[in-house]
């Protein structure tokens, strides 16, 4: 069973999958600092959620791209924040800080 927030309550939620292993890792945070992280359930300290409120702040590439997908084994990262659901084969530099970010609530 999946679990995942939905709703209002939503601040980001972050999705990679693909690469040669065929990983596929989740993450979702609300706006409390709970995390559901690859359905474990997580709570984010204050200073987490600034320094993550901060990154995401940071986001202007809002739109989907093809582009890097033509690659082999390559990793797919979808990032739905602010009204906005965006899925990328290439990182673009303006999500890197919170993707780090949300990469490193998966090996908590």
């Amino acid at each position: 069973m999946m679990l995942a927030f939905t709703g209002p309550d939503v601040l980001v939620t972050y999705e990679r999958s693909g690469g040669f292993a065929g990983i596929r890792e989740r993450v979702t945070v609300d706006v409390s600092g709970t995390a559901v992280v690859n359905d474990k359930k997580i709570t984010l300290g204050d200073a987490e959620m600034r320094g993550l409120r901060t990154a995401l702040n940071g986001i202007v590439t809002t739109w989907s791209s093809t582009a890097g997908c033509d690659v082999a084994d390559h990793f797919t990262y979808t990032l739905a924040y602010s009204g906005y659901r965006a899925t990328r084969c290439r990182l673009p530099s303006d999500w890197r800080a919170a993707v780090e970010r949300l990469e490193a609530l998966t090996r908590r």
